[in-house]
């Protein structure tokens, strides 16, 4: 394994590191299979950082430090730069394997501008994973932004992290996303009282899309405007390959200011597709609801979107009462029981 500890205090740090092992690849000094660990000294970097290299790559915070004492910031939106991989801060490209990041933050410090929700030129996110066939896992991460906090595709895995944002800030192509043990947080929109989405998905057909076990949704209570767990974009159908509402919310806590529909279709005006069942769609099982004063109580899910699908006991325990039950068709399944 190739080892590599990082300053804060050098100017483009990580990215000079990552220069660094580029030119040994390059040169036959270092295998494209070698394993890199990059250690990251507390502090504050600030630079916007790529990876798209076949080596495997650890990198993390020093041991003993939390995730908001080394922090990778930088403002950057679509504005600035065109295309979700060159608009994040710190963006995975398709020629990676596997990626580990543990116990550091990313934050993407960009206020939005344009008074439309949907508006492409806020689109700001902390992190990119373009990548359809290696692996992503996440664990004791912070993750911060506004707009599409996360892009994710293919497969990825958070574990006990923390991801904020206002709008459509968990979202994207993938096949499988599973958060467990996270804490998925609205904040207040920095341009006034706006309604607030924390996910939308745009899954492959027949996928599992994002699951979200054990979960923490939290939010900043609007004045006037509401928050949801989930918004469509109302673009799949049968015949898509991809763009499938898919997401699952299993033993999730969900906060009180939630919108009790959970799914938001602009009153059904855009269709939901597919609708929730075991497999795909809007589905969840074991939904509490905690208030303000953090009682817990059993959700009521009478009021829920028509398209969604509360999971029996038997949904349950086939296929979603573990992190080896949801992965088990994905390239995560032969490390489930080493994490």
């Amino acid at each position: 394994m190739l080892e590599l500890n990082v300053n804060a205090r050098s100017p483009a740090a990580i990215n000079t590191a990552f220069k660094k092992i580029k030119e040994m690849v390059t040169s036959g000094a270092v295998s494209k299979t070698t394993p890199v660990h990059i250690l990251l000294e507390p502090g504050s970097y600030r630079e916007i950082v790529k990876y798209n290299m076949s080596n495997p790559l650890v990198m993390e915070g020093v041991s003993g430090a939390g995730p908001q004492d080394c922090v990778i910031q930088a403002d950057n939106c679509e504005s600035f730069n065109k295309g979700a991989e060159n608009r994040s801060i710190l963006s995975f490209g398709p020629n990676c394997t596997n990626i580990t990041l543990k116990n550091f933050s990313v934050t993407n410090a960009h206020l939005k501008n344009s008074a439309d929700t949907n508006a492409l030129s806020d689109s700001a996110e902390a992190l990119s994973w373009n990548n359809t066939t290696g692996t992503l896992f996440a664990e004791n991460m912070h993750f911060e932004g506004r707009k599409n906090t996360l892009g994710l595709k293919g497969f990825s895995w958070f574990l006990n992290s923390y991801v904020s944002g206002d709008v459509d800030f968990i979202y994207g192509e993938c096949d499988t996303a599973l958060f467990e043990d996270c804490e998925i947080h609205i904040r207040e929109d920095n341009r006034g009282d706006f309604d607030g989405y924390a996910v939308k998905s745009n899954a492959l057909a027949e996928k599992s899309g994002f699951v979200f076990l054990s979960c923490r949704f939290t939010a900043e209570k609007r004045r006037k405007s509401s928050v949801y767990v989930y918004r469509t974009e109302g673009r799949g159908s049968s015949a898509s390959p991809k763009n499938w509402d898919s997401a699952a919310f299993i033993n999730c806590y969900i906060s009180d200011v939630f919108d009790p529909e959970l799914a938001w279709d602009d009153d059904m005006s855009m269709q939901i597709y597919p609708r929730g069942n075991a497999k795909n769609g809007i589905r969840e099982y074991n939904t509490r609801v905690v208030t303000k004063s953090g009682k817990v109580s059993e959700d009521d899910t009478s009021r829920r979107n028509i398209r969604s699908y509360t999971m029996t006991e038997d949904d349950y325990f086939r296929g979603y009462a573990s992190r080896y039950l949801i992965l088990h068709d994905t390239p995560f399944a032969a490390i489930t029981q080493d994490i």
